[in-house]
């Protein structure tokens, strides 16, 4: 489910908890660069978050509760964005790697291949593919 679909569906409290995800990650490597943060606005942006909410998940992420995502695409989605988020200042770091690996197995994403997804993910992203054209081939990966 893309961002936009979840703001449609008035899913607040999964918009909260993605991008709540999204700071954690940021943080994940002591810094939070000016592009991991309009990465973050636009992201907040697209789902209609406020201002107001922004700052409560910056000032207070532990009082932001993990909503799981309920089907296979919007874990693949939400895996996408942090590892979008992780590539965007061009310094794989590691504790953003572990970050994204752990939140991939917190989704339920099957821990045999998430270090595949990982890597795929790495790849369409570093070749300029759009989430929309991948999600079926990371789908079969995430199912095998």
């Amino acid at each position: 489910m893309s961002a936009i679909e979840l703001r449609n569906r008035g899913d607040r409290k999964k918009m909260m908890s993605h991008v709540r995800n999204l700071v954690a990650l940021a943080y994940a490597d002591g810094k939070f660069s000016d592009e991991e943060k309009q990465y973050v606005a636009n992201v907040a942006a697209e789902v209609g978050m406020t201002a107001d909410e922004m700052k409560q998940i910056i000032n207070d992420p532990e009082g932001i509760r993990f909503v799981m995502p309920t089907n296979d695409i919007e874990k693949i989605e939400q895996l996408y964005d942090l590892i979008l988020l992780m590539m965007i200042d061009g310094d794989l770091n590691e504790n953003e790697m572990i970050f994204c690996r752990a939140m991939a197995i917190k989704m339920k994403i099957p821990y045999q291949v998430v270090d595949e997804m990982v890597a795929k993910v790495i790849n369409f992203i570093t070749d300029n593919f759009y989430i929309e054209d991948v999600i079926g081939e990371l789908e079969e990966t995430m199912n095998v």
